[in-house]
C-alpha cells in the first residue's frame, strides 16, 4: 500500500488498522468459564452439598454458614442452572405473574420488587398481561381459556395476582381447580386462597382524613376508584369513618368515582369544584387522579394549597413530578412485590415437605403519610 501524502488520510488509515486489530483480538479472546457449585464451596470453605442446600433452600444450614455461602456466590458470580434444578427437584423454578392493570407505573414498581426477589432465590419470573389492558380501561373482558393454559402446573410452581385481577372470581376458581399455589396482592382473603400481601388501606385513608381535619378542613370530598377494586372500597370506608368519628358528614355530592387515571380525576374534580359549597380538601384514591384534580384547580384558577388541599394515594412517580408536589399515602410497592415472591416460595417449600417453618398467610406492610406542598391549613380556619 502506498504511503498517503496527506496527514489526514494517513490518520484515517491508521485508525482503521487499529480497529481491525482490536476487533480481531476480541474475536479470539477466551470465554470466561462459568462458576460452578464447587467454586462456591471452595470460596466459602464448605462442601458442595452444603452449597446445594443453600441454593435450593433446603434448610438445615446454620445462618452464619448460609450468609458466608451467599457472599461466595456473589463473589464468584455463580448462577444456578435452572434446568438441572428442575430435573433434580421436580420444580420448574418459575413463578407466573398475571396482570390486567393499565397503570404502568404502579405495576412496574411491583415488578421490580418481584424480579429482585426471584433473582435472589434463583427463580424465573414469567409475566403475562391479559385482557385489553393497553386500552387504558380497567375491567375489560378476560380470556379465561388463555388463563387456563397459562396456569399449567407443569410449567410453573405458583402464581401471583395483583389487583384488580386478584378479585376475579372465575380466575380464582381456575387457580383452585389447577391447585396452583397462589399469592394475591389484596387486603381481603378469597375463600380457599389465603396467601396475600397488602397494606391496611382502611387505616391509611382514615389517617389521611384525620390529617385534613387536623388542618381545619370540615368540607371534605373523595374521588373513589373503580368498583372492582376492593382497595378502593376500603379507602372510601376508612376516609368516611374518620369523618363520622369527628362528628362531620360526607355529603353525597362530595363523592365522585373515577377510573384511576388523570383524565377521570380531572373530570371528577370539575364536578366538585362547580358545587356552590365547594370542598376545601379533596382526597383522590390514587396519585394519577390527584394529578387530575391539580389540573382542574389550575384551570379554575383555584390556588393550591391556599384555597384547596389535595391528596392522593400510592406515592407514584407522578406525585413528585407535578407541582405542587402531592401529599399522599406511600404504598411500599417494591416491598410488596418482593414479599409476594418470598411468601409464595416459602409456601411452595412447605407443601413439598422441604421446610417445617410456619408460613404467614397474611403479610401486612407499613404505609406512610407523606405531607407535601399540595395540602395545608383550611382557608376558613385561618380567619
Amino acid at each position: 500500500m502506498e504511503r498517503p501524502d496527506r496527514p489526514n488520510e494517513y490518520r484515517r488509515l491508521w485508525r482503521t488498522r487499529c480497529r481491525l486489530r482490536l476487533s480481531d483480538n476480541k474475536r479470539h479472546a477466551p470465554r470466561k468459564r462459568e462458576a460452578t457449585i464447587k467454586d462456591v464451596a471452595l470460596e466459602a470453605g464448605v462442601s458442595p452439598m452444603t452449597v446445594s442446600r443453600v441454593v435450593n433452600m433446603k434448610g438445615n444450614v446454620k445462618q452464619a454458614t448460609a450468609e458466608r455461602i451467599q457472599r461466595a456466590i456473589a463473589k464468584v458470580d455463580y448462577r444456578p442452572n435452572i434446568g438441572a434444578r428442575r430435573l433434580s427437584g421436580g420444580r420448574t423454578y418459575q413463578i407466573l405473574m398475571i396482570f390486567n392493570n393499565p397503570n404502568v407505573t404502579w405495576t412496574a414498581k411491583l415488578l421490580i420488587g418481584m424480579m429482585h426477589a426471584c433473582r435472589n432465590i434463583g427463580y424465573h419470573l414469567l409475566i403475562e398481561g391479559v385482557g385489553d389492558y393497553e386500552g387504558d380501561t380497567i375491567g375489560l373482558p378476560i380470556d379465561y381459556e388463555e388463563i387456563t393454559k397459562l396456569l399449567d402446573p407443569s410449567r410453573i410452581d405458583g402464581v401471583i395476582l395483583p389487583p384488580p385481577i386478584c378479585f376475579d372470581r372465575r380466575l380464582l376458581e381456575i387457580v383452585r381447580e389447577k391447585a396452583v399455589p397462589c399469592v394475591r396482592i389484596a387486603g381481603t382473603p378469597a375463600q380457599d386462597i389465603q396467601l396475600r400481601v397488602s397494606i391496611d388501606n382502611f387505616a391509611a385513608a382514615y389517617e389521611l382524613a384525620n390529617y385534613f381535619i387536623s388542618e381545619g378542613h370540615e368540607n371534605l370530598a373523595i374521588i373513589k376508584g373503580p368498583g372492582d377494586y376492593v382497595a378502593s372500597a376500603l379507602r372510601f370506608e376508612g376516609f368516611s369513618a374518620s369523618i363520622r368519628d369527628h362528628g362531620l358528614k360526607l355529603s353525597p355530592s362530595n363523592i365522585q368515582t373515577g377510573n384511576f387515571d388523570v383524565q377521570s380525576g380531572n373530570e371528577c374534580a370539575r364536578e366538585l369544584l362547580r358545587l356552590k359549597d365547594r370542598p376545601t380538601a379533596i382526597f383522590a384514591s390514587n396519585d394519577e387522579m390527584a394529578a387530575g384534580v391539580l389540573s382542574a384547580a389550575q384551570e379554575s384558577r383555584i390556588r393550591i394549597p391556599e384555597e384547596l388541599s389535595v391528596a392522593g394515594f400510592d406515592d407514584a412517580p407522578i406525585a413528585r413530578s407535578v407541582w405542587p408536589k402531592l401529599t399522599t399515602i406511600r404504598q411500599p410497592l417494591r416491598a410488596m412485590g418482593e414479599k409476594s415472591v418470598e411468601l409464595l416460595e416459602s409456601y411452595i417449600r412447605q407443601i413439598n415437605n422441604e421446610s417445617d417453618e410456619t408460613v404467614q398467610s397474611n403479610v401486612l406492610l407499613d404505609y406512610e403519610l407523606k405531607v407535601r406542598q399540595s395540602s395545608g391549613t383550611c382557608p376558613i380556619a385561618k380567619h
